[in-house]
């Protein structure tokens, strides 16, 4: 071998990088890009009032040339704002562009196109009726036939929040990967971000001012597109007072959109309570004015507005709901098959024969292994209710029934709502009121009395004395003649369940 090939063959020295660079560096000739984006939203440096976006003074967008290991080049927006101007270098063999708003030091682009070293902040900087532009990614490609023309394509989402006070802070919080340091892929413009490093599942939207806060108004977190399976918004006033909203449900943040989650102002019933717990709003509870007192202590009753269900609360306060066995935290049947007459249920395969004294929570097959005085509670983990909702939701006790009863404070009055029969009940100035359809109940795999009577849970055991045996359990019955106020059902039959919570006073 010569001296010749084997020097090829030596990596380079130092000074051969520098000719390499000075070679590339030669390459770079003064270009001008006119930049666009999409106009049916904007996810970029100002809103405008029609939701449409300005570019402003000072933006700087990253342009690689596609050349070589695709140089990161700075260009900066010159000129009219409006006119969409960007002038730097790039390199004059390059046939295409790709171009990343904002400028990002230290951005790579790889042989197929993806840009790495792109990051959405996890903190973004509040700004009125507009949002933290260092967090509005977008992407651009240019073609063949307009080289120099930047169309770009939003890779983000937009979520609007109005308070009405003034805040230190608006933290979203979410239990999926929503900020951080990533790739940026176009996507047929479609542009994507996949987080790879310093990853975040909340973003905080904090004053330009550090310990400063943000005035009352508009604002706008920048968010990936992505589906959340519930989250958490949290509003932090000048007093450090936290305001917070959680959602359960299944939120979609679509690509080049804004989700406007509505105006807050503190005195909302939106806001989250932990004694509420995650699926109850505050419009979805009553308080009649009705306090009971335990162990010498008072406390104030608070009533869901609609029955329990296997997965929450009913929709509307005339919905039946679910049924459940006295004791049991779910349901003992797949379907409620309403062509048949009477009703029916599908039982579930691990519980055969469906709502029958041998599927009974703490049956033992002769007794009841548990809450076998009379008068014994349910406890939380044997409480539907509380299982269900979380919170301090909880099967009302027979005391609970037994004042709602009280006719001197509160009126019964059998009526329609929704098409349902039931009983409405009013306190004794009649401000608020409490719907209780006839939801009938369920015994073996048959209903009864539906329409007609209702049937709901008390969460206390029932015998006939002290020293015999419980089993049955205590229960509010009603039908269109009469409220029997407080009576027996035997612990497997499907009942319907009203929630309550109690307040200390």
């Amino acid at each position: 071998m010569s001296i010749a090939m084997l020097m090829a063959m030596v990596s380079c020295s130092s000074s051969d990088d520098e000719v390499a660079e000075n070679k590339a560096e030669s390459k770079l000739v003064p270009m001008t890009f006119t930049a666009t984006q999409e106009s049916n939203v904007g996810t970029r440096a100002a809103l405008n009032g029609s939701n449409g976006v300005d570019w402003q003074t000072g933006d700087e967008i990253s342009v690689f040339d596609a050349v070589g290991d695709g140089h990161n080049q700075r260009f900066t927006l010159t000129g009219d704002a409006k006119d969409g101007k960007f002038s730097g270098n790039a390199s004059s063999d390059a046939t295409k562009f790709t171009a990343v708003y904002p400028y990002t030091e230290g951005a790579t682009l790889n042989e197929v196109g993806i840009v790495s070293g792109i990051t959405l902040p996890a903190e973004q900087t509040a700004t009125a009726d507009s949002f933290d532009p260092a967090a509005a990614l977008m992407m651009a490609v240019s073609t063949t036939d307009k080289k120099y023309n930047l169309d770009f394509k939003n890779a983000v989402s937009l979520v609007k929040v109005t308070t009405e006070f003034a805040c230190k802070s608006i933290v979203l919080s979410a239990n999926e990967n929503i900020a951080g340091t990533g790739t940026l892929t176009y996507n047929s413009g479609e542009p994507s971000i996949n987080f790879t490093s310093n990853i975040s599942q909340t973003i905080t939207l904090k004053p330009a001012t550090v310990s400063n806060s943000f005035a009352a108004g508009t604002y706008y977190m920048v968010v990936p597109s992505i589906t959340l399976n519930g989250f958490t918004i949290t509003f932090t006033a000048e007093d450090n007072t936290e305001y917070t909203r959680k959602s359960t449900k299944s939120n979609t943040f679509n690509r080049s959109r804004i989700k406007d989650f509505g105006s807050f102002a503190t005195t909302g019933d939106y806001w989250y309570d932990a004694a509420r717990g995650d699926k109850v709003r505050a419009d979805q509870e009553v308080d009649l004015g009705l306090t009971i007192t335990i162990d010498e202590k008072n406390y104030k009753v608070i009533f869901a507005t609609s029955n329990l269900t296997k997965d929450g609360l009913a929709e509307n306060e005339y919905d039946y709901g679910d049924y459940f066995a006295w004791g049991a935290t779910s349901v003992w049947y797949s379907a409620i098959n309403q062509d048949t007459n009477p009703w029916s249920i599908t039982p579930l395969d691990v519980k055969p024969g469906g709502y029958i004294i041998a599927n009974a929570p703490l049956y033992g097959g002769s007794s009841y292994t548990k809450y076998t005085k009379k008068f014994d509670v349910l406890e939380a983990d044997d409480d539907a209710a509380r299982q269900i909702l979380g919170g301090d939701w909880q099967i009302p006790i027979k005391e609970i029934w037994d004042k709602l009863y009280d006719t001197s404070k509160y009126a019964w009055s059998w009526t329609t709502k929704g098409g349902y029969n039931g009983y409405q009940v009013s306190n004794a100035v009649a401000t608020k009121t409490l719907f209780l359809p006839a939801a009938g109940r369920v015994e073996d795999t048959s209903f009864s009395n539906v329409g007609t009577h209702g049937y709901y849970w008390a969460g206390t055991a029932w015998s006939s004395s002290a020293s015999v045996p419980s089993k049955a359990a205590y229960c509010l019955r009603s039908n269109d003649g009469d409220v029997n106020a407080v009576g027996a059902c035997d612990r497997y039959y499907g009942c319907s369940v009203r929630p309550v919570r109690l307040v200390a006073e």
